[in-house]
């Protein structure tokens, strides 16, 4: 005999972002009674905005997390990238279409670089962009000078910051296309289900013939263009170019991907997950910005908020497993003996 364990909450259809969906529709429901400033038609432009900034590099650092890494430079990398932007235009006389080919460039190349030194040198991507983290900001401060420069005369950068399409921003034309798109590559090709099995044994997804190291470098590449473009839609809605862009912006993108149910440990996760957790830690900004809480105290809430999704994720991921186990075999002496292939004349009579 074999107890069968009931899959539980799985077979209901409680999958992870079916209940972190509900999760978001409560909070979207509290903020809103708390402030009545929260579901007006700009307050959602501008949280629509700041969403786009931030979930355009929570796409790539779900796959790095996938793969058991880490990107804290990102924000970084935007700063590089506006400096780039900026003063490429307004010092250097640059047309401004060739200008964002130059700061896409150049935050590709930073992702790269990144991806180099993790893959080629075996430096640990942890130490790499902590270290990055630092040069590429040292760099923007150093070409801004401390200065910033106006972009608001532009009006391609007037057109990414304030422009719409269908009354819809023209950063969610570009966020939503890319997170269609990425969820699909992670759920039905072959390259996304290689990140997961390099997240849950790197050394046996080696042996099965999957090119590591290329798809580790890609999806660090990938994050660099990333933080570049959202550096183009944060520079044309601050209307500015500066070397502070972007402080702090890796802790949201982090928090984010964690929230949305991708393992720190790798592995597991998806797209999908990460769109709700971006949505999330966005609303709980803006709503507490409204609210009047000050930064230090929204900055403790969203830490704690970290913490708990991990400990809450960590413990969903263990009852899944037992949820999920076939059957639990019968220990040995309560075990019901095999009858004899052949009797004895004795176990005849």
């Amino acid at each position: 005999m074999r107890e069968i364990r009931r899959p539980g909450a799985i077979a209901r259809g409680w999958t992870r972002e079916g209940i972190l969906l509900g999760i978001v529709a409560g909070l979207l429901i509290a903020i809103a009674l708390l402030t009545p400033k929260f579901l007006t038609a700009t307050n959602l432009q501008i949280t629509s905005r700041y969403l786009v900034e931030v979930g355009l590099v929570a796409i790539p650092m779900t796959m790095i997390i996938l793969i058991r890494g880490i990107d804290i430079s990102v924000g970084s990398i935007v700063a590089l990238t506006t400096i780039v932007l900026g003063f490429s235009w307004s010092v250097y006389r640059i047309p401004m279409v060739a200008a964002i080919a130059l700061a896409l460039t150049v935050a590709t190349l930073c992702g790269l670089l990144n991806g180099l030194a993790i893959t080629r040198l075996r430096v640990p991507d942890l130490v790499v962009t902590l270290s990055t983290l630092a040069i590429y900001r040292g760099i923007a401060e150093g070409l801004g000078g401390g200065g910033r420069v106006y972009l608001y005369e532009d009006p391609i950068m007037r057109f990414l910051g304030e422009g719409q399409i269908l009354g819809i921003p023209v950063g969610l034309w570009v966020f939503l296309p890319a997170v269609l798109i990425a969820g699909l590559v992670l759920d039905r090709t072959a390259w996304g289900r290689s990140l997961y099995a390099i997240g849950h044994n790197e050394t046996a997804a080696r042996f099965a013939g999957i090119r590591v190291d290329r798809i580790r470098l890609l999806v660090y590449t990938l994050s660099g263009l990333a933080s570049g473009v959202s550096a183009l839609f944060m520079a044309g809605r601050l209307g500015t170019a500066r070397a502070t862009a972007g402080l702090g912006l890796e802790f949201e993108v982090i928090t984010a991907v964690v929230v949305g149910g991708t393992a720190i440990s790798g592995g597991e996760g998806s797209i999908w997950g990460s769109f709700l957790g971006v949505v999330m830690v966005t609303a709980l900004r803006n709503g507490l910005n409204l609210i009047g809480v000050p930064s230090p105290i929204q900055a403790m809430i969203i830490g704690a908020l970290l913490i708990l999704t991990v400990l809450v994720n960590e413990n969903l991921r263990v009852r899944i497993r037992g949820w999920v186990r076939p059957a639990t075999p019968v220990p040995a002496h309560e075990a019901e003996p095999a009858p004899a292939a052949n009797p004895s004349p004795h176990e005849r009579r």
